[in-house]
């Protein structure tokens, strides 16, 4: 069965094509900034810089035309990461190869559309400079700090691609300029590594403002905040304007600020947005995130109300209590359901193991994966985690680590009996989700604090759950193995008297649509409760995890 995509290149030249056939620039607009249609409208447009966006809403609302003839002013460009730009020279795209859509031919061009722009570019070059000579008027040792904390969470996170005005700034793909997958702390490539070497008034007033916004955006809240302006400009206003946004969100008062300078008032809404988000992270709040895998957008969110024990699956609950021996529904207690959850680990160890697993609680696991699958919908559903727990340390390898991946028998019948091929894909799920635990072994158990730990290719443990569209353009597992549409629920334990983030996951996953919608998230969290509870309880029972290698897929589907 053929469950590979064309990939993100080819996703980007279907979308040029399809604009580049559209006789109005609206339209082409339309398809352009949404790849056709797999990036959400108002995130596309975020690419966009201020002049870019004047240009585009004149010619939208006056319904200007697209043309590939000569005798067109502004040219749109779909860039190869997928920006649409408006060249207002008619020049080749800055920084890069594109994919030419046409030029904007004008019905008799408003003489106002031409100062609008030429205020908007002035506005935008006042608005970094500003910046840059606050950056400036800091301490070399602050400057030094910031560039610091920013290379850190580039290296220990998620890839990110953002724009200040006409520059790109990212470690994503071959055109990386940031440290990450693609270039290493240090790389001559790196802007920041030129940047450390300069005066900060020798820097661009791109350059400071990119380093100053950056730096508010990863302190006010997780670092990972960077990944929400991912696919967007990283302006000093629209950041501003979104963490005061966070800040109302949270339901704290938005500090007084207007009549500061820009950097300052991004230093101080920063920092109110972090202190009332850990506010709430400590009332028990429920973040999530919702994430576009096209433009690697993500958004985080407040879960409506808490999630509860009874938004388990009904099919779930019913193998939970035949495993306990208690019954249960999802009207049952929800402190008397988990405590019973957590007597199954060591009943179940006194059991013989059935044919095909290793023991009766690895045959349970493997179970609890099958009906979750079966009862959300899923194709697969799956759950990683350490083989044992005792002595877990920095040389633990990813051969240490287990993911069971169980199909539904939708997924299991696509195959249409080419067994070799579904345990091909069952195993590639696997070895990822495997190395994913060891990737972020480090920070889960806290090996990156107060010393060097033993390798520094590690990320930071994730702690929200979060649903994912159009995941098959990027990773090369996703587009080889179709995984479309996910939900990926962190959940960790108490070990070594204290609590261990992201040391086990549940992931589900749709290779076709329709997506997942919050509900579905809701009851993987739900059922992530109860998995968290047997593995608290299979930890302190010290039970040990041999199955769901490579090896144990092939025997056991092949």
């Amino acid at each position: 069965m053929q469950l590979s995509t064309d990939g993100f290149q080819a996703l980007v030249a279907a979308a040029a094509s399809r604009a580049r056939d559209a006789a109005l620039v609206a339209d082409a607009v339309g398809i352009a900034v949404t790849l056709d249609g797999k990036v959400p409208e108002d995130v596309g447009r975020k690419a966009l810089s201020l002049p870019e966006q004047v240009l585009l809403e004149a010619a939208e609302l006056c319904g200007a035309g697209l043309t590939t003839a000569d005798g067109g002013e502004e040219l749109l460009v779909l860039s190869e990461t997928g920006r649409l730009r408006v060249l207002a020279d008619g020049s080749a795209t800055p920084g890069g190869p594109g994919h030419v859509l046409g030029s904007v031919k004008w019905s008799g061009r408003p003489r106002s559309v031409t100062r609008l722009h030429a205020l908007a570019e002035e506005h935008q070059r006042r608005q970094y400079a500003e910046v840059a000579r606050w950056l400036a008027d800091r301490p070399r040792a602050e400057v030094t700090a910031r560039l610091d904390a920013i290379a850190h969470a580039l290296l220990h996170m998620a890839p990110v691609r953002m724009y200040v005005g006409d520059r790109t700034f990212g470690n994503l793909g071959d055109d990386a300029n940031l440290p990450g997958r693609s270039l290493a702390p240090g790389a001559d490539a790196s802007v920041l590594t030129s940047l450390a070497a300069a005066d900060v008034t020798a820097w661009s007033p791109e350059e400071a403002t990119f380093v100053v916004c950056l730096h508010a955006l990863i302190s006010s809240g997780a670092p990972v905040r960077a990944e929400e302006f991912n696919g967007a400009q990283l302006d000093p206003e629209e950041l501003a304007a979104f963490l005061g946004e966070r800040i109302r969100a949270y339901g704290a008062p938005v500090p007084a600020c207007d009549a500061l300078g820009i950097g300052a008032r991004l230093e101080l809404l920063a920092d109110a947005c972090a202190r009332a988000r850990a506010e709430l992270v400590r009332a028990g709040t429920v973040f999530y995130r919702r994430i576009n895998g096209v433009s690697l957008h993500k958004r985080e969110d407040m879960m409506p109300g808490p999630v509860g024990w009874s938004e388990v699956p009904a099919p779930l609950a019913e193998v939970l209590a035949r495993h306990c021996g208690t019954p249960l529904t999802t009207g049952t207690d929800p402190e008397a359901a988990l405590d019973a959850v957590a007597r199954i680990p060591g009943a179940l160890a006194e059991r013989p193991a059935p044919a095909g697993f290793g023991s009766a609680y690895e045959a349970f696991l493997h179970e609890v994966f099958e009906t979750v699958a079966e009862s959300l919908g899923c194709d697969v559903a799956m759950g990683r985690g350490p083989r044992r727990t005792d002595g877990l340390g920095p040389a633990t390898a990813t051969r240490d680590c287990y993911c069971a991946v169980a199909p539904s028998r939708r997924f299991v019948r696509r195959f249409d009996g080419d067994s070799a091929s579904l345990v091909r894909t069952l195993s590639a799920y696997s070895a990822r989700m495997r190395y994913n635990t060891w990737h972020y072994l480090p920070h889960t158990m806290a090996w990156t604090e107060g010393r060097q730990p033993a390798r520094d290719d590690w990320f930071f443990a994730p702690v929200m759950p979060d649903i994912t569209d159009w995941s098959d353009r990027h990773h090369t597992g996703h587009v080889a193995f179709g995984v479309r549409h996910a939900i990926r629920v962190p959940l960790g334990i108490v070990l070594d008297g204290a609590y261990r983030p992201g040391l086990y996951d549940l992931r589900l996953l749709r290779t076709t649509d329709p997506q997942f919608e919050l509900g579905d998230l809701r009851a993987a969290i739900a059922v992530g409760r109860v998995l968290e509870c047997l593995h608290q309880a299979a930890a302190e029972a010290g039970v040990v995890v041999s199955d769901f290698d490579n090896a144990w897929y092939r025997a056991f589907h092949g």
